[in-house]
């Protein structure tokens, strides 16, 4: 071993508690990186999978009723491989045990028994028999949410008519994989299920034996999508088409690849902000490590050293610690995978969501935390390099602007020690700045953490409190008479009732183009009230859109913008409507216009298929139970079940990275704080030595030193706090997604706890320093090394 591989050790051991903390922020970026790249490969290598193992189709149409003999001729489409037709209807289902409706989508099941598309695994039990019209085969999330078993029946009504199915096998399907009930953004096991049953049992209860209203297709790998669609839509438009589409308006598909798109900005941005954070901080540890071993570099380029050599042991030293981070790093990312892939488990429907570690991510890891110290340190090392032997040996020239700024008559009033304090700061101007700086970037390393429980609580403050006034709402399965609304409002309990219109459209402008549903809204409209992001409402306009942001950047499109709506129900009505107005929600695209204005639009009456309620909470389950067993009462959606959802679905997506981040957070503040401390005290050793000698007490050295430290650390608290808005509303505008939307708030709590913790890692250091000047050798600082 070397002289000088034994002085990166002496180094390494002499500066233990600063390298522990450099590591332990190299190894915050390595966890996030390797926990989020790793969640993200294991979520994309098994969709990919199952998608190929079970057939995933690739274009959806629906129609009204279409003979069956019609997919023959789509399958003559050029590109178009599998055509499957089958039955596919929104049933309401008796299940005693909910407080409020359970709606289900039943799927026709080929007598073949397997599907050529979409293909079920069946995890317990068999599928349905063909010959048996009252066998039914269920999503394994409603099963498991009611522990329902194979023998177990369901009661269904169908077109009217109540019919009893026994339950003979639980599954998974790729087109279930994020199950949720039509027009909602968020899943609910409890009060959607999914029924696969044999064709003659749907087909003859809703009239549509030899015909369909739903094909799944696959595609030639050469097809043109956009073509296949177009064809399609002409082929099938005579039958009532709502229009064919693709996997990225499939609902459970797009909601995964949200997700997945998500995961993937954090496996980018957060390990980019930890990796920029280490190599600054680095930087700044080298570079003043360096000033303090001016004379040894000096002695060791005098006795005949090379600078390539010496530059190199500070890149060994450097790269150590990288790598002593990196190794932590990888063992807790891999322990930080498995975590958000088991939080995915109940909430992405795989059978199987095997955790995958890539064999080449931990050794990206490691090379990415090495470039980030290395280039670092790339500065500090250029001045090995230039320094020269004669120029190492004589002490720094002390800057002139703190003398000139002591004598300044606000200054003649202070005593010695606070002019030291001062001449410390403004004598060094640039590195006071940087220390400044790096004690800045403390703060949004702890913010980043705990500001997701403030925007978790805005979202549900703003959807469920002031958007979404009411208490419940009530789906009807056709559109009815406004008079409904009436007859609801006078039921006993109920307080107030509002109709709304509900449409499935294709909002288009120039070639961008989004499918959804369009409400209609009462313009004095109390219940469901769209807002900015002031919160201020605003009613639905009689000639025109309120958009989300969300879906405005979507589209593309402003305040004044015109967008083309087509409706995808009844007669297919297009339309252009002016944007009134931009409005902000936490959940899900939406769209709004005045409902009288969209009835006249679609050439109906004063017709409603929706009503939002205000309720008695002392006869809330009554209300429910009694509106759920009416006859065409499709779905009811209670206020508290969706905060439940809310709480279960998002907030165990955000909690676990909330943690991780906070824990990080709070550990890289203190190694920030802690090494400005430390590296403060190497520098200044030989003074405050001297000042002991002069007959100041430890004390009163200690005070200097720390009084230093506490403006810098007060100076870095409102940059810190700018740092931490910006930052945080980068990532969230970076991982926004169409099914919910992270507001970039951050209460003030927050940013006192964030405040309070970089104050406290200031008192801790300031106690470890105090120690350290105690125990100070002055001999040994003050001795001249010739």
């Amino acid at each position: 071993m070397s002289m000088l591989d034994r002085k990166v050790l002496r180094d390494l051991w002499n500066l233990r508690g600063q390298v522990v903390t450099i590591a332990l922020l190299v190894a915050a970026g390595v966890t996030v990186l390797v926990g989020s790249v790793s969640a993200y490969v294991s979520l994309v290598t098994t969709a990919e999978n199952y998608y190929r193992m079970n057939r995933f189709a690739v274009l959806w149409a629906d129609v009204k009723r279409a003979p069956r003999n019609l997919a023959g001729r789509i399958s003559e489409i050029p590109g178009v491989g599998i055509v499957e037709a089958r039955v596919v209807k929104e049933v309401r289902v008796d299940w005693p045990q909910s407080e409020t409706a359970v709606s289900g989508r039943m799927i026709s099941l080929p007598d073949a028994g397997q599907s050529e598309l979409n293909g079920l695994t069946i995890s317990i039990g068999r599928s349905v028999d063909p010959a048996q019209r009252d066998e039914a085969v269920i999503n394994a999330a409603f099963a498991e949410s009611w522990n329902v078993r194979p023998g177990d029946a369901i009661d269904v009504v169908l077109n009217g008519h109540a019919q009893k199915f026994r339950i003979v096998g639980i599954a998974n399907s790729p087109e279930f994989v994020y199950a949720a009930t039509p027009g909602k953004p968020l899943p609910d096991d409890r009060t959607f299920v999914v029924m696969w049953v044999a064709e003659r049992a749907v087909a003859a209860a809703f009239n549509m034996e030899g015909a369909f209203n739903s094909l799944t297709l696959s595609l030639a790998p050469e097809a043109m999508e956009a073509q296949v669609i177009a064809e399609i839509d002409r082929i099938l438009a005579p039958y009532g088409a709502v229009g064919a589409f693709g996997r990225r308006d499939q609902p459970s598909h797009r909601f995964l690849s949200d997700e997945l798109a998500e995961q993937r900005t954090l496996a980018l941005t957060a390990p980019l902000i930890f990796f920029s954070i280490g190599a600054f901080l680095l930087n700044i540890v080298l570079t003043r490590l360096i000033e303090a071993q001016r004379e040894q570099i000096a002695a060791l380029k005098a006795l005949g050293f090379p600078s390539v050599p010496i530059a190199m042991h500070y890149a060994k030293f450097v790269g150590t610690i990288a790598l002593a981070g990196s190794l932590a790093g990888v063992f807790m990312g891999i322990r930080y995978g498995q975590g958000m892939v088991a939080n995915y488990r109940p909430f992405f429907r795989f059978p199987d969501l095997v955790y995958v570690v890539p064999t080449w991510l931990p050794v990206l890891a490691t090379l990415a935390s090495l470039a980030s110290a290395l280039s670092g340190a790339a500065l500090a090392v250029r001045r090995v390099l230039r320094l020269t032997p004669a120029e190492g040996m004589r002490p720094e020239t002390p800057a002139g602007v703190a003398f000139r700024f002591a004598d300044e008559p606000i200054l003649r009033r202070w005593g010695p020690r606070t002019k030291m304090v001062w001449r410390a700061i403004l004598g060094r101007p640039v590195k006071s700045a940087l220390t400044v700086l790096g004690l800045a970037l403390a703060l949004p390393m702890v913010v980043m953490g705990l500001f997701w429980w403030d925007a978790l609580a805005y979202m549900v403050d703003v959807q469920f409190r002031f958007v979404e006034r009411a208490d419940g709402t009530v789906t009807i399965d056709e559109p009815v008479s406004d008079r409904a609304v009436r007859e609801i409002a006078h039921l006993s309990g109920v307080w107030a009732a509002e109709g709304l219109r509900v449409v499935p459209v294709r909002l288009s402008a120039g070639h961008l183009n989004y499918r959804m549903t369009l409400t209609g809204l009462d313009a004095d409209a109390v219940l469901r009230a769209p807002r900015d992001e002031r919160l201020r409402v605003h009613a639905a306009p009689p000639e025109g859109l309120l958009l989300t942001r969300g879906l405005a950047d979507r589209l593309h499109v402003a305040r004044g913008s015109v967008v083309v709506v087509e409706c995808l129900e009844g007669r297919r009505d297009v339309f252009q409507l002016p944007v009134a107005a931009i409005v902000d929600e936490a959940l899900g695209y939406n769209a709004y216009v005045e409902i009288g204005a969209l009835n006249r639009l679609l050439h109906e009456g004063r017709v409603v298929n929706q009503v939002v309620m205000s309720v008695d909470p002392t006869q809330s389950n009554s209300i429910w139970r009694r509106l759920a067993e009416r006859p065409h009462v499709m779905t009811t959606s209670v206020k508290s079940a969706w905060l439940r959802i809310f709480d279960e679905k998002i907030g165990g997506l955000v909690v676990l990275a909330a943690v991780v981040l906070t824990a990080f957070g709070v550990i890289i503040s203190v190694a920030i704080v802690y090494n400005s401390a430390r590296i403060a005290l190497q520098e200044r050793a030989w003074e405050l030595a001297s000042l002991c000698i002069l007959g100041f007490t430890r004390g009163e050295v200690s005070r200097i030193l720390l009084a230093e430290l506490g403006v810098q650390i007060a100076t870095s608290i409102p940059l810190g706090l700018v740092l931490s808005q910006y930052i945080v509303t980068v990532i969230l505008a970076a991982r926004s997604n169409e099914s919910f939307s992270i507001p970039p708030v951050i209460s003030n709590a927050t940013f006192a706890s964030a405040t309070l913790i970089v104050f406290g890692a200031g008192a801790a250091s300031a106690l470890l320093v105090w120690r350290r000047i105690d125990r100070l050798d002055l001999t040994t600082v003050l001795k001249t090394r010739e």
